[in-house]
């Protein structure tokens, strides 16, 4: 009798566990289907940046470098993720030509080691199916790439924080593709994170970000960036062919380009009247660094980077020389988007021998405050493969460069000339200086002098930690350079400007306040060092400059700049207040700043006499 008692109740808990059972497992099909829907609409974001890019049959790459780097021993675990696999241009075959690179077609196939950090990195003949060459860069924090869509919107999708925002992120509306960042104060600094935005679904315009950990497999931190009011332009016009390889011979210039998956255009073999001035120049990331969030994002260029390019490649006539011209750019907003980026790569070349390369940012990047690198890296040749020297102004001489260095500050310090570098081989001489384009004179720039090695960055550049310069700074070893091949990296810093003056922006309208940075090299005549009168006419100028005459002058008033807005809220987020601090409902959590969310009740109990920084404390 007991045990029949029981029996409706024992029914009933099997009825629901069965029940229970039944709705966790459509949950977990329900979970799964809003990742795959997420993940879809990833890759449709960057099939539509990369579809100028050539077809590769990816699985197989992948698999041929699994087989071989297998049995080579290399760092393959059940840690190691494919990253992507992408063709080489003949410019960046030419370090493997001896294992048939360029004259059969090889392609470049990276994985990340999650547990130890760094890739491992294979070069793939696709004619023989056989890795020619392979190697470990533990500082390789690599592109986010299709491939990895599935892994970080499925870590995502587990974080509530997410959840609490964006609810079913299949429904989310993205708006960039998975990009290679980092943020200073947190593992991401080092380790390896790639950050998924999404458009605010509340609709108030803003970006919402979600930093993925891929070595942690942990969200890292969320926040919003600001919204920007729409511009009154046109849309851009229907994407068009995307670039064009080519060679070019004009005022007795002869130069050759090819793009590249992820270095921008691969200038290369450049000569000036047959003689041979630099073998390859490319950017090979630029890095845009938020100083509210803090950190940034490791932008590239190219057929399958994250930014494409867009248009035919330029050729254009400058009258006393011409320039190749290529645009890379999101296409489908720019410039009434957000976290849309706009770049060009530049080269001219002079009738007299000289030459620019030249860099544009034309911005909206994520926040107002920003500063644009671009790593360019410069195989100069003069004349030839080796045998080059370089010389460094250093103030008052000049001294020979004679192992790998760093240089910065790079602007102020410049020869009677106007120079900072001159490099030599034989009677072929070039000297070096940063032209200045800062409308506040900020102008400033890392440049590093670097012996030429085909592994550091001669083939496809994988990028690195950001922030920190590497590539190239992990490669100075002491190496010479005198009478060597060298290699010369210009990073100049742009920095934006909100509002008199405007700049690195496309407000108030597109194509007026772009940023732009130039190195400039000119043909020289034999160095020769100043003389005592010169270096007196310049210790007298740079004293009249930093020692004026006393005068009685009023003390300055400050000129605020007009914000629009009726409303606080309006007033808030047009004063850019809301970069750094959370006010309210407004602004963004996590900032550099302190939440000024009481700032009523603090501003009515502050001490007179107190600092504003103590008093936002």
């Amino acid at each position: 009798m007991q045990n029949r008692r029981w029996q409706p109740v024992l029914r009933v808990l099997f009825v629901g566990l069965v029940l229970f059972g039944v709705s966790w497992w459509q949950y977990g099909r329900f979970s799964i289907s809003r990742v795959q829907v997420a993940v879809a609409k990833g890759k449709a974001m960057m099939d539509m940046a990369a579809f100028a890019a050539p077809p590769l049959n990816v699985p197989q790459i992948q698999q041929i470098a699994l087989n071989n780097l297998t049995l080579a021993n290399k760092r393959l675990t059940n840690n190691t993720l494919f990253v992507n696999a992408q063709p080489l241009t003949p410019g960046e075959a030419r370090p493997w030509q001896d294992a048939g690179c360029g004259e059969q077609p090889c392609a470049l196939t990276v994985f990340y080691d999650t547990a130890n950090g760094g890739t491992v990195n294979a070069i793939v003949n696709l004619a023989t199916e056989q890795v020619v060459a392979s190697w470990s860069d533990p500082l390789a924090r690599p592109a986010g790439s299709s491939y990895l869509l599935d892994k970080a919107f499925a870590i995502a999708a587990n974080d509530p924080r997410v959840r609490s925002v964006l609810g079913d992120i299949g429904t989310a509306d993205p708006a960039m593709i998975p990009m290679s960042g980092w943020l200073m104060d947190d593992a991401c600094s080092r380790q390896w994170c790639v950050d998924l935005t999404f458009h605010d679904p509340a609709g108030s315009g803003r970006i919402f970000h979600v930093f993925v950990n891929m070595q942690t497999e942990q969200v890292a931190r969320t926040f919003y960036t600001r919204g920007r009011p729409n511009l009154a332009v046109t849309l851009p016009n229907p994407q068009r062919n995307a670039y064009t390889n080519g060679c070019h011979e004009q005022y007795g210039w002869e130069v050759c380009w090819e793009m590249t998956a992820h270095d921008g255009v691969l200038f290369r073999d450049a000569r000036f009247k047959g003689k041979l001035i630099f073998s390859s120049a490319k950017i090979g990331q630029i890095e845009a660094w938020y100083p509210s969030w803090p950190g940034g994002y490791r932008d590239e260029i190219g057929f399958a980077a994250s930014v494409p390019p867009f248009g035919d490649t330029l050729i254009n006539d400058l009258g006393e020389g011409f320039e190749v011209r290529q645009l890379f750019t999101e296409f489908t907003h720019w410039p009434n988007c957000i976290c849309c980026y706009r770049y060009e790569e530049i080269i001219r070349f002079f009738a007299d021998g000289s030459l620019e390369f030249r860099f544009v940012s034309h911005g909206p990047g994520c926040d107002d405050l920003s500063i644009y690198r671009p790593f360019w890296r410069i195989n100069l040749d003069l004349g030839g493969a080796e045998t080059d020297s370089v010389w460094l102004w250093e103030g008052t001489t000049w001294e020979e460069v004679t192992t790998e260095t760093e240089i910065h500050p790079f602007v102020d310090m410049r020869s009677p000339e106007g120079d900072r570098l001159a490099t030599f081989d034989g009677d072929l001489n070039y000297r070096w200086f940063m032209e200045r384009t800062d409308p506040l004179g900020l102008d400033e720039a890392y440049v590093f002098l670097l012996h030429n090695r085909e592994t550091e960055g001669e083939g496809p550049i994988v990028t690195g930690p950001g922030d920190t310069y590497q590539p190239p700074r992990q490669w100075l070893d002491s190496e010479p350079v005198s009478g060597e091949d060298i290699t010369l990296w210009f990073v100049p810093l742009l920095k934006t400007k909100k509002g008199g003056p405007w700049w690195c922006m496309p407000d108030p309208e597109p194509g007026i306040n772009q940023c732009e940075a130039v190195l400039r090299g000119e043909p020289g005549e034999e160095l020769r060092q100043p003389t005592a009168e010169e270096l007196a006419e310049m210790e007298g100028t740079a004293t009249a400059v930093s020692s004026p005459t006393p005068i009685a002058t009023p003390m300055p008033t400050p000129t605020p700049r007009p914000i629009e807005g009726n409303t606080p809220e309006e007033i808030i987020l047009n004063s850019g207040c809301g970069a750094c601090h959370q006010i309210g409902a407004l602004g963004e959590a996590g900032k550099v700043g302190p939440d000024l969310s009481n700032i009523g009740t603090i501003a009515s109990e502050r001490i007179p006499g107190m600092s504003a920084a103590d008093y936002l404390r």
